[in-house]
């Protein structure tokens, strides 16, 4: 488990434009947090990402206590942040990736239900039958081949389940 640094040290925390704050408690909640994206992985190098209000990507509306987002502005890839830090939720994902996200998460939502598993009981399972650590197991970092591989899995699993 790693922790962000500024959680513990006592200077304050500027937050980057347009954040109003970042928060000290928000970050020790966050137990494997990944760096901020400084520039676009389907860009390239020379394509700046930047915090952006989540009503730029959902054509005006705004969700949640944190609508914020980093985005690529060439390609509008994008990532949420965790409420209340300048952490991503995960790695930038282009439409492909975001829309193999949520099907296959919601494959898993459904095996959480039939199962009656915890939301900690099911990821440790997921994160035992891909083979990786449990602290690498998040929707949020998976690539499309991963989260092909763990909606199988739990269509595996649930099909036991109900049978």
């Amino acid at each position: 488990m790693n922790i962000d640094l500024r959680a513990v040290k006592t200077e304050k925390i500027k937050p980057p434009f347009p954040l109003p704050h970042v928060s000290r408690k928000a970050l020790r909640r966050v137990k494997n947090p990944l760096p901020a994206p400084k520039t676009c992985r389907y860009c390239g190098p020379e394509v700046p990402v930047l915090i952006e209000h989540h009503s730029v990507v959902y054509g005006g509306r705004s969700y949640g206590d944190w609508p914020y987002v980093y985005r690529c502005l060439h390609c509008r890839a994008y990532v949420g942040l965790h409420p209340h830090t300048d952490l991503p939720l995960g790695t930038l994902a282009d439409e492909e990736l975001r829309k193999a996200r949520k099907q296959n998460k919601a494959i898993f939502n459904r095996l959480m239900a039939q199962a009656v598993l915890s939301r900690s009981e099911a990821y440790q399972w997921l994160a035992e039958a891909m083979s990786i650590p449990v602290g690498e197991c998040h929707w949020g970092w998976f690539e499309i081949e991963q989260c092909e591989l763990a909606g199988q899995l739990c269509e595996q699993r649930l099909a036991e389940v109900l049978a």
